[in-house]
C-alpha cells in the first residue's frame, strides 16, 4: 500500500517540478492551469495539489517576479508569499514526513539562497535535505 501511494506521491511532485522548467518560456496562468488539470488525471487529493500549487507559486514570486506580479496566479496566492508561510509549511512537512518536502526543497534551494543570510538558509536547507533523502529512500523497493 505505502509503496503504491508514494508512486502517486512521487508523480504529483514531478508535476511542479515539470512546470519550473517551463516557467520562463511560458504564461504562469496557463502553467498553473496545466498543472491543476494533470493533478486531476492524477486524482490528487485537494490538499495535496494545493501545497504544490504553493510551492511552485513561491517559486515564481522569487524567480519571475515581475512576470507572476502581472498574473491571475499571483492573485490566488499573494496572501501566502512570504518566509514566514513558507518556513511554518515546511515544518509541518517535515512532522508529517509528506514526499511533497521535496519540492519544497527544491524550490528552497532554488530561490532563497540569495534572500536569507546564511545561518537561516543552512538551518533549514539541513532540515529539508535530511528529511527529504529520507522519504526518497525509505520506501524504495529493494533490489
Amino acid at each position: 500500500m505505502r509503496t503504491k501511494l508514494k508512486a502517486k506521491e512521487l508523480s504529483w511532485n514531478r508535476v511542479i517540478l515539470e512546470a519550473m522548467l517551463e516557467c520562463r518560456n511560458s504564461d504562469i496562468d496557463e502553467i498553473f492551469q496545466i498543472c491543476e488539470e494533470k493533478f486531476m488525471e492524477l486524482e490528487a487529493p485537494e490538499k495535496e495539489m494545493a501545497l504544490r500549487l504553493f510551492a511552485l507559486a513561491i517559486y515564481c514570486d522569487k524567480m519571475y517576479n515581475w512576470k507572476f506580479f502581472e498574473s491571475g496566479a499571483f492573485s490566488r496566492f499573494s496572501e501566502l508569499l512570504d518566509f514566514a508561510r513558507f518556513e511554518q509549511t515546511v515544518e509541518m512537512l517535515i512532522k508529517k514526513e509528506n514526499p511533497a518536502l521535496v519540492v519544497f526543497w527544491s524550490i528552497f534551494r532554488l530561490s532563497f539562497k540569495k534572500s536569507l543570510s546564511q545561518n537561516r538558509y543552512l538551518l533549514l536547507e539541513n532540515k529539508m535535505r535530511e528529511k527529504s533523502l529520507e522519504l526518497t529512500f525509505i520506501n524504495m523497493p529493494a533490489s
